[in-house]
């Protein structure tokens, strides 16, 4: 007889990744909930908000305090008074909107906002991507003990690996790292055309969104994009490169590489 493998619900479950509702107030307003690893929050409250179009740079934050609660994180945040004022304008439109049949398009300009166009770059070059894919494992440390969970990566021009962020959601995980480079480093124009973004999940168009309004002109993917992503990539003139695991990279971009 086959044996079987029983958890007894004593018995400690540190190998399985955490997830908590994390609750997100912007001046004592509630603004979001979702459902992420509760770790390196700080950053990630950074780069949701900056995704988000709440913030523009890192000093529009002037306190985040984080209150943990059973299975969840209540988190306040206090940001500048014109980003504020800007941000309820935008929700005073959505309620506007609410109780009438121009809701559905209010959520298709929210589900896709217009986005700038990054000026054409040359794409970064992954000579050998299974060698990449090698060492990206090394930073995921939260893998190596219970799989299961997204990784966002950033790689500068020497292949270095500048941060590495892991979370249950891959949108939170990208959050993370967008908000780490914001606080801790500061890339510019040649940076992030040098530099590349990189996820291990399936690239969706959300992805492709989030690279854009940060300014990096180069995602990696691990997984295939979505026809969409591929579509939004090329039209913003993101170089958008998916690394297949036994193959080499794919370039969905006008501009190949020069290897």
């Amino acid at each position: 007889m086959q044996a079987k493998h029983i958890i007894e619900l004593n018995q400690p479950l540190n190998p399985l990744i955490e997830e908590s509702a994390i609750a997100i107030n912007v001046n004592e307003i509630n603004y979001a909930v979702m459902m992420a690893t509760p770790d390196d929050l700080e950053v990630f409250v950074y780069g949701f908000l900056f995704s988000e179009g709440v913030i523009t740079q890192v000093y529009d934050v002037h306190e985040i305090e984080l209150e943990y609660l059973e299975d969840a994180v209540n988190i306040n945040v206090q940001i500048a008074n014109r980003c504020m004022h800007k941000l309820k304008q935008h929700m005073h439109r959505l309620k506007g909107t609410s109780g009438c049949g121009l809701c559905g398009k209010q959520a298709l300009e929210q589900a896709m906002p217009k986005l700038p166009v990054l000026l054409k770059s040359e794409p970064f070059v992954v000579k050998n991507a299974q060698s990449l894919r090698n060492k990206i494992v090394q930073y995921q440390f939260k893998r190596k003990n219970s799989g299961a969970i997204h990784c966002a990566v950033w790689i500068d021009s020497m292949l270095d690996v500048l941060v590495c962020k892991e979370d249950i959601g891959r949108h939170n995980a990208l959050d993370k790292t967008i908000g780490a480079l914001l606080k801790n480093y500061h890339l510019n124009a040649k940076d992030k055309q040098a530099g590349a973004l990189l996820v291990s999940s399936r690239c969706s168009a959300e992805l492709i969104q989030k690279a854009i309004v940060f300014g990096a002109n180069n995602l990696i993917s691990l997984a295939s994009p979505s026809q969409l992503a591929v579509k939004l990539a090329q039209r913003h003139n993101l170089n958008l490169i998916h690394l297949p695991k036994y193959d080499q990279a794919i370039y969905y971009t006008q501009n190949q590489p020069r290897i």
